[in-house]
């Protein structure tokens, strides 16, 4: 009796257990169906195909403007201005008297000097005569000789003095600034004006540090005025190519760089001596690079990577496939990748944030076209500045 009791009771609850298993199997099912009729979870993107472009790395660096001729010109003799026939500023010729030191004494001199070198001659000619006819001593010549030649001596003397006040303009070229007047006084070595000479170019010098390559004669840089951008920015600007034409022999002690100078040609002087001016140079041989927009690098602790876009048939879209990616210059719009993709390579571009491994993605309306081109040298990355001088 109680066997039978107990196998009714186990056979109840097998019963329900079952019943209950079978009503949430069911409800699962319910479920799961019920999810599987919603469409799968995507994301819209906007897509861009990789492309490659040539690449230079390059720095900024601080040049300063030297004119191939200049001449701070002064005075080795004191004395009174007599007169000055330069104005500020104005074009000078080669040979041109600029300033004049007053030279009366010297002249007055000169006369005097000139007078005893014609009567030490004829003395000098009469005892050669004499000596002749052994009327004069060869102690005798030898005196009117030593007359002669010291009072020719005295006249090269007077005239090194009036040429030293006579200040001329060693080359073409234009004047500097000046205040000078006829009747004062100038000490010695006074700085009468600075003389730039009249060439179609000039110098710049810079500075690169020693650990970059070393340039050779004739590699070019390019040169731009403080403030401006070079004519390869989009904010389009004055630009110059200047040409490597000597190097310092030894390194800068207090910065160890090397120290260079360039050639580059100043149509109508737009450059001035001392003039600082950006220097943009090349420090490695040319790559070809992969290049993508900027808003396709994602970041994580792992560091910066893309979404790779593999199509997937079955839906008419794509699926997401990370790949790990080696950064070389970021710019505005535009970065250039040293590893990690090819050329070809789908991504997702604008709207890349929103992705993960394995989504389904969906190309948005306006983008049906691969990423625009635009060649590395006309982007603006960002370079190391470095002032040098």
């Amino acid at each position: 009796m109680n066997t039978r009791k107990w196998t009714i009771t186990i056979t109840l609850c097998i019963t329900i257990v079952a019943a209950l298993a079978l009503f949430k199997v069911m409800e699962i099912r319910a479920a799961i169906a019920f999810a599987e009729s919603f469409p799968e979870q995507s994301e819209t993107v906007e897509i861009a195909v990789v492309s490659t472009t040539n690449f230079t790395s390059s720095i900024n660096t601080i040049g300063e403007m030297v004119a191939p001729q200049r001449l701070d010109l002064r005075n080795e003799i004191a004395g009174e201005i007599a007169a000055v026939n330069f104005d500020s500023g104005k074009q000078v010729n080669q040979g041109d008297i600029l300033l004049q030191l007053d030279i009366s004494v010297e002249r007055a001199n000169l006369k005097a000097a000139e007078a005893k070198a014609v009567l030490a001659r004829s003395v000098y000619l009469r005892t050669v005569d004499l000596l002749k006819s052994k009327a004069a001593s060869d102690d005798q010549l030898d005196r009117a000789n030593a007359e002669l030649a010291t009072s020719q001596a005295e006249i090269e003397a007077l005239k090194s003095t009036i040429e030293k006040k006579t200040l001329r303009s060693p080359f073409n070229g234009r004047a500097g600034l000046h205040d000078l007047e006829v009747g004062q006084f100038l000490t010695g070595n006074s700085l009468i004006t600075t003389l730039i000479g009249q060439n179609d170019f000039i110098w710049v010098d810079f500075k690169v540090p020693q650990f970059y390559r070393r340039l050779q004669t004739e590699d070019r840089v390019e040169i731009s005025p403080i403030g401006q951008k070079t004519i390869n920015q989009k904010n389009k600007g004055f630009q110059l190519i200047a040409t490597v034409i000597a190097e310092n022999t030894i390194l800068n002690a207090g910065s160890r760089s090397r120290w260079y100078r360039a050639e580059v040609a100043n149509p109508s002087e737009f450059f001035s001596a001392n003039t600082i001016v950006n220097v943009k140079v090349a420090v490695s041989d040319q790559q070809r690079l992969a290049q993508i927009p900027v808003a396709a690098i994602q970041y994580d602790p792992l560091g910066q990577f893309v979404f790779i876009l593999v199509e997937d048939k079955d839906n008419n879209g794509f699926r997401a496939v990370r790949r790990p990616i080696e950064v070389k210059v970021v710019g505005e719009e535009l970065a250039l990748i040293e590893s990690g993709l090819e050329e070809g390579d789908r991504i997702a571009a604008e709207g890349a944030f929103k992705l993960q491994e394995g989504l389904l993605v969906f190309s948005s309306e306006k983008d049906k076209n691969p990423v625009n081109n635009k060649p590395a040298e006309e982007l603006e990355f960002s370079t190391t500045e470095l002032e040098t001088l």
